[in-house]
């Protein structure tokens, strides 16, 4: 292969996605770091043969031009797809097409078509795969909250970029929005919504900020803070993400009705959970959770199936709910 074919395969590497875009000289400072040694000329030559076979564009307002591909190409190059990344793509389409906002899928859909094409092109059964699969998610089929796509962008890169960014952002027990800087620690997808993990300049802790509340971003070039005894898992699995009712760990005990076995087999409470036989038609499970607002709708909704044998405290806390909720029901 010669130097200036794999010249060429650089520059095409390093040519981003219509809107951003890379200019000559930002092209040959990237090559001369990878170790091709050219002047801007022959940049600019490169970049008007390539254009007649790869869909580059040239934005025409900016000077110097900056150079991208097209938004709407597909990015068929090497190495082609085969039929197991295609397939991969086809179920990253169907499970985050209901999940993302339209503008971050638009950045996704060159390699959907894509994936698509190659299954069409080989005459696979897999072309049938959209027309085959849905995606339905547990729970309340409620509506997503409107994400502004232009906010997750500048989230996303901040989060990449490891750099801190502005927010204008209306919690829900605020009386009006507020401009915040934050460092992001991490991105969580809990349907329905997509949460920001961080901390907030001048507040102490750790924070979840829910995104369709933001209306506007901005990036800045400060450095997010470090924080090395932060992990992204751990935080999840210690029940932050279940609405927290209170700090100590629970050690749950419950008496169970055969039908909730199946569940509490294949979906456990947590990494300890024992679970021993009482009885043809019941069970007995012991195991360690955090106090959140989703156990206490999980053992509401399980209350006809099961015995909340301790902690006692949270036996009671259950049954005035319930009592609560069928006094109304009968006041009607």
């Amino acid at each position: 292969m010669t130097d200036t074919t794999l010249r060429y395969i650089t520059m095409l590497r390093m040519i981003p996605r219509y809107p951003r875009t890379i200019t000559a000289n930002r092209l040959r400072d990237g090559l001369h770091d990878h170790g091709f040694e050219v002047d801007l000329r022959t940049i600019q030559r490169d970049l008007g043969r390539l254009s007649a076979w790869f869909p580059l564009i040239a934005d025409e307002d900016t000077r110097p031009y900056g150079w991208a591909y097209d938004a709407e190409a597909t990015s068929n190059m090497i190495p082609a797809l085969d039929l197991p990344a295609a397939l991969t793509l086809e179920l990253a389409r169907a499970y985050l097409t209901p999940v993302l906002p339209q503008r971050a899928l638009r950045h996704l859909k060159p390699h959907f078509e894509e994936a698509q094409q190659t299954l069409e092109r080989q005459h696979h059964p897999l072309g049938k795969w959209p027309d085959q699969v849905r995606v339905i998610n547990r729970g309340l089929m409620t509506q997503r909250p409107a994400v502004d796509g232009a906010v997750l962008e500048i989230v996303s890169e901040a989060l990449l970029r490891e750099r801190q960014c502005e927010l204008r952002y209306q919690a829900r027990h605020w009386d009006r929005p507020e401009t915040i800087r934050v460092h992001p620690y991490g991105l969580i997808l809990r349907d329905p919504n997509i949460y920001l993990v961080c901390r907030i300049d001048g507040r102490e802790g750790v924070r979840q900020l829910v995104l369709h509340r933001a209306s506007d971003a901005t990036l800045r070039e400060a450095p997010a803070e470090e924080r090395e005894d932060f992990d992204l898992d751990n935080y999840i699995q210690s029940g932050a993400m279940g609405q927290l009712l209170s700090d100590q760990p629970i050690r749950l005990e419950l008496r169970c009705d055969r039908p909730v076995l199946s569940h509490i087999e294949e979906s456990p409470l947590g990494d300890d959970q024992v679970i021993e036989p009482v009885s043809a038609d019941q069970f007995h499970v012991i195991v360690t959770v955090s106090d959140t607002q989703d156990l206490r709708w999980w053992l509401m909704a399980q209350a006809p199936h099961l015995d909340i044998r301790a902690p006692a405290w949270l036996r009671e806390a259950v049954v005035e709910k319930l009592n609560a909720a069928v006094q109304r029901q009968a006041g009607i």
